[in-house]
């Protein structure tokens, strides 16, 4: 196995943190939204969790599609 360059471990980090990050600031602003809107806390927490939850699923499904959990070298190493 080749060793990671540091732009390697940058790319690496750059994807985990679109895949964890993006999807918790959507659901954030959305569960916010609501609250504010409707007034209800709980609700706004719920909605804000499930549209998260979704989009880590979303995301990490893409990957998977993409062959990046198939365990194969991308360097053609």
């Amino acid at each position: 196995m080749a060793q990671l360059t540091p732009l390697g471990l940058v790319k690496i980090l750059g994807q985990v943190t679109a895949i964890m990050v993006i999807p918790m600031v959507g659901g954030v602003v959305a569960g916010l939204a609501i609250a504010g809107n409707l007034g209800g806390a709980l609700l706004g927490l719920a909605v804000g969790t499930i549209i998260s939850a979704i989009g880590i699923w979303l995301l990490i499904r893409a990957g998977v599609r993409k062959g990046y959990t198939d365990g194969s070298p991308r360097d053609g190493a």
